[in-house]
């Protein structure tokens, strides 16, 4: 349990905390936390993966070769066997299930006026529609040549007509610098510090600096961890934001969630969490 006691003749004659002292509690990496960041970082980016990737790797593209047609995507193919019903078909609607319906790459299970389809193509309404089941539209740039040349059992690729850049520039242009933000944020941990300055203890965080004046300010050392994050950022070695603890609320500014100990500050009607290396040593500073 942290008591509280006010700045007293002490605190005029104890000498500040060490640099050692006053640093940032260092918290051991988890094992798990390289991994997680690696498959939060690659999930981020992979917005920006599906836009780009398709008209880089050609796809979707249609291989007919031995009287088949092999529609491939990024993630799956279909084969249509020779003497599938084929029939050139203009739609009225195409309503996603599953998939992807960005302009250049429109591609998974979808709904129409003929019901539901798996669709290979590159957003066009017209295109060829083949008797499988589900039936697969495919959208090629010459359709009657695709047709005569799987009718003959000859082979040939074939893609959809391309679809400018500029009609996808703009989610690009969205997605691009949040999912970098967004891999910045968790490849470089945020900085936490503690400074001294004068009669001054100032605490940076990423996204704030508060300063803690000594004669004003209350400290305690404290064994209690922070509990439920209610607002804020929770990583290894970087806590910020309101949390709970058996004391209450507290703004946190940390770098150990669970540290042996902790230093209570309380100023302007708030309650402050930190973990400097030698709490009490901070709190003889302060005069408790």
């Amino acid at each position: 349990m942290a008591t509280f006691a006010p700045p007293g003749p002490y605190a005029q004659i104890c000498p500040p905390p060490t640099p050692a002292q006053l640093a940032p509690l260092r918290e051991p990496t988890p094992k798990w936390w390289p991994l997680l960041v690696a498959v939060l970082v690659l999930t981020s980016l992979l917005p920006v993966v599906l836009i780009l990737a398709p008209p880089v790797l050609g796809l979707p593209r249609y291989e007919v070769s031995g009287g088949q047609v092999v529609a491939r995507s990024l993630a799956s193919k279909v084969v249509i066997p020779a003497g599938t019903p084929a029939e050139k078909v203009s739609l009225g609607r195409l309503s996603k299930q599953v998939g992807s319906n960005m302009p250049g790459y429109t591609v998974g299970h979808f709904r129409s006026e003929r019901g539901e389809l798996a669709v290979y193509g590159n957003g066009s309404r017209t295109g060829l529609l083949f008797g499988t089941q589900p039936p697969t539209f495919l959208t090629p740039a010459d359709p009657e040549t695709l047709l005569i040349v799987w009718k003959k059992g000859d082979a040939a690729t074939f893609r959809p007509r391309g679809v400018p850049l500029r009609e996808n520039i703009w989610p690009l242009l969205l997605l691009l610098p949040l999912s970098l933000a967004v891999g910045s944020l968790l490849i470089s941990r945020p900085r936490l510090s503690y400074e001294i300055h004068g009669d001054t203890l100032t605490v940076k965080t990423r996204a704030s600096s508060t300063d803690f004046l000594r004669q004003s300010t209350k400290a305690s050392v404290t064994s209690d961890p922070l509990g439920v994050r209610l607002f804020g950022t929770g990583m290894p070695g970087y806590h910020t934001g309101t949390f709970s603890t058996r004391l209450g609320n507290v703004q946190a500014a940390a770098s150990s969630a669970r540290p042996e100990q902790a230093l209570l500050l309380e100023h302007a009607g708030k309650r402050y969490y930190l973990t400097p290396s030698d709490p009490a040593a901070v709190e003889a500073w302060f005069g408790g």
